[in-house]
């Protein structure tokens, strides 16, 4: 009797703990998705951006329109990496705060990409460096 009753308790406490980890994976997901979400829509708005006529109303300003929202944060990592070659990419998510850590890992790669940025691996980070 008493190992069945252990067996029971065995059994319960392991559904107990299936559930709550298929709780915790059905909240992981949704944040991803959420996640995906908003970047498609950052990235639909930055496309209508790129869509939209320049005004000519204004002969003033001949500069071609910015590509991209992003455009405007890739000036401070640039800076931040300008001002020390051979910047460790983990010191520049203390140097710059207001860009979350994967805006910083996106414009990276996007600059690497670009050949703006050449990327040197050293131990768990990258050294930064200017092309």
């Amino acid at each position: 009797m008493f190992w069945f009753v252990l067996l029971l308790i065995i059994m319960g406490g392991a559904f107990y703990f299936y559930q709550r980890m298929r709780a915790l994976e059905q909240q992981i997901r949704a944040e991803q998705a959420r996640e995906k979400e908003q970047q498609q829509a950052q990235q639909q708005s930055a496309a209508v951006v790129n869509d939209a006529p320049a005004p000519s109303a204004s002969p003033v300003n001949t500069e071609p329109v910015s590509s991209s929202a992003d455009d405007l944060s890739v000036e401070p990592v640039v800076n931040a990496i300008q001002s020390q070659p051979g910047m460790l990419q983990a010191d520049i998510y203390a140097k710059l705060p207001q860009l979350g850590k994967r805006q910083i890992q996106q414009l990276i790669r996007q600059l690497e990409e670009e050949g703006k940025v050449r990327r040197e691996r050293s131990g768990s980070t990258y050294q930064l460096y200017l092309r």
